[in-house]
């Protein structure tokens, strides 16, 4: 069954659930490859906003399926640049939207919905990060979310007269995933987390002339994404305080909670809710898909898979990715996606697995977000690449006997994801690759007793950006990707010797844009995942810089690998996902 197939029987089903147990119920709205949920409903209900797959500013007219750019042509903007949130003001006349500028940070714009006048309202290159969220009444004022270089979220009002901002909160690292400005202008509500270690959010609201602040909801559960109805009685918003996403609604008077929250619909999924349309539509964005992790045996002379890869039976099915052998072969550590808030920065536990027994053993380090893991040479311990609750990113260790985490890499100017890095041979050393400049990357050095850093590698002059490192099998030779360019454009596969500091290139990408590279058992091989307007194809490379070997592998997958430590097997995860919105409309509107 196709997968719009299959949302669409299950959105009947909970369509006549929400008869009978809540107060609104789900319809399909848009569904195809060009579908995500980086815009909003114009409030009127003629168009939804979105960035189109050239990375302009588009709008869908809903009645009749039809999409027009507001930004630029077929040929979408200038290299690098794109389009990103947007919202319209009140009269849908007017679209503000990020913009991810030629400097490398995102600025605030505006356009007419005709494509006339677009504008700069807000640039600063210290805020890196914006992104708009609702218009005042009368269209003066533009609610946004800065988030700047320092790791400081802000809730701001930006003049779309004059651009200045006036600063209503500071949050610190877990910004807000949703901020709405009530329909009288005077209460923005938005969700964040509590003082203390929880990691919990709940809903809050402060009046924009400093009057007042607080709490409106008070759970140990997650309660967020939340919106303003259009009459301003009630905020509605998501929360797991059932155990799955649901939608509740509390009624609000004058920025104060009435009463206790009210259930409108069961099973949201991985919901990214947009914006209400004036007749009391909630349009959210949907990402159906899953993503898995693969063992296979493997002859690494053709790249032919031996009886087919495995799908694991994991308690975590379709939430997995980004799998590690461990030094012995016997376990794959590997990144689970936890909770039910999870569009976007999702919420990830480190699951360990015997291969023997499938026995999992999950690790939730306190920690906002992990990108990847790596074994340590020893086996006890796991590097992890990530930010945790006081704003820091980086690499942090994990002791698997223990569960302690300690950070062990800080980037003080980072996002969420951390650092990409790798152990040394010996386990005494962490390297890394860390941005020395906004388009800059080197490789460096930590000393773990010492605490030290130490430059190992600058590439050439201009930009360059540093991916995929990797290290070899019980030697300290570092495999990477060098991207250089306008736009990332040139791409190579370099190997680093640490001990003699020599670099080589062994691989000029003609071949699509690199997305993995991993050594042979034997270090004699590398294997460099490449994708192209053709699909996806691997090419085993020897470090010495011979000519590549495309092996005609039976099985097309984009991303890296992971060979075993006996070279006999290969692990790696498959991501199928796509975007959808749907409309939640509620009883009461529609009568």
């Amino acid at each position: 069954m196709p997968v719009l197939s299959a949302l669409a029987l299950a959105g009947a089903l909970c369509a006549a659930e929400a008869e009978e147990s809540t107060a609104a119920r789900i319809r399909p709205v848009w569904a195809d490859e060009q579908t995500n949920a980086l815009g909003a409903p114009s409030p009127d209900g003629r168009y939804l906003s979105f960035v189109d797959s050239a990375g302009n500013l588009a709008l869908r007219e809903l009645a009749s399926g039809a999409s027009r750019t507001l930004t630029s042509g077929a040929g979408g903007p200038a290299p690098g640049q794109f389009a990103y949130f947007s919202v319209f003001s009140r009269d849908s006349q007017q679209v503000a939207y990020a913009w991810f500028n030629e400097e490398g940070f995102y600025e605030l714009r505006i356009v007419s919905t005709d494509g006339s006048a677009p504008r700069t309202l807000y640039r600063n290159p210290e805020a890196g990060f914006v992104q708009p969220t609702a218009f005042s009444p009368d269209g003066d004022q533009v609610l946004a979310l800065l988030f700047r270089r320092d790791n400081v979220s802000q809730i701001a009002l930006v003049s779309t007269i004059d651009g200045t901002a006036r600063i209503l909160r500071s949050l610190d690292w877990f910004y807000p995933k949703k901020i709405d400005l009530s329909p009288d202008g005077h209460f923005v509500v938005y969700d964040s987390i509590p003082a203390g270690e929880s990691t919990a959010r709940d809903i809050h609201v402060v009046a924009i002339d400093g009057s007042a602040f607080g709490a409106l909801t008070d759970s140990p559960a997650n309660d967020l994404f939340p919106l303003w109805t259009p009459d301003g009685n009630a905020v509605v918003f998501g929360s797991d305080r059932d155990g799955e996403m649901d939608a509740w609604m509390l009624q609000v008077d004058d920025g104060k909670p009435i009463g206790e929250p009210e259930l409108v619909h069961r099973g949201l999924g991985r919901a990214l809710p947009m914006a209400f349309t004036n007749d009391g539509r909630l349009f959210y964005g949907l990402r159906a898909g899953r993503s898995d992790v693969f063992v296979a045996r493997f002859d690494s002379s053709s790249g032919a898979l031996i009886g087919g890869a495995s799908i694991l039976a994991s308690r975590f099915a379709g939430a997995n990715r980004s799998p590690e052998w461990s030094p012995d072969g016997r376990s794959l550590a590997y990144l689970s996606r936890v909770g039910t808030e999870n569009y976007g920065q999702e919420h990830r536990a480190v699951t360990v697995r015997d291969l023997a027994s499938g026995r999992e053993t999950v690790h939730t380090p306190r920690l906002a977000f992990i990108e990847r893991v790596r074994w340590s040479p020893g086996g006890g311990s796991l590097l992890l690449s990530g930010g945790d609750a006081q704003g820091r990113s980086g690499l942090f260790v994990m002791e698997l006997g223990t569960g302690e985490t300690t950070q062990a890499v800080v980037e003080r100017t980072g996002d969420f994801r951390g650092l990409e890095g790798d152990w040394s041979a010996d386990g005494g050393r962490i390297f890394f690759a860390q941005r020395t400049g906004s388009n800059r990357f080197s490789i460096r050095s930590h000393s773990l007793e010492s605490g030290r850093n130490e430059d190992l590698y600058h590439p050439p002059p201009g930009r360059a950006v540093i991916r995929s490192l990797r290290r070899a099998r019980d030697t300290d030779r570092l495999a990477f990707v060098l991207a250089t360019g306008p736009d990332d454009e040139t791409q190579s596969v370099e190997v680093l010797d640490v001990g003699t500091s020599r670099s080589i290139t062994v691989l000029r990408s003609r071949y699509g844009e690199i997305s993995g590279v991993e050594w042979a058992a034997d270090n004699e091989l590398l294997l460099v995942s490449a994708e192209s307007a053709s699909g996806s194809s691997l090419w085993t490379v020897p470090p010495s810089g011979a000519d590549p070997t495309l092996l005609e592998t039976p099985w097309k997958r984009a991303g890296p690998i992971r060979v075993s430590p006996d070279g006999d097997a290969l692990a790696f995860s498959h991501e199928e996902t796509k975007d959808e919105v749907w409309s939640l409309e509620f009883q009461a509107a529609a009568q």
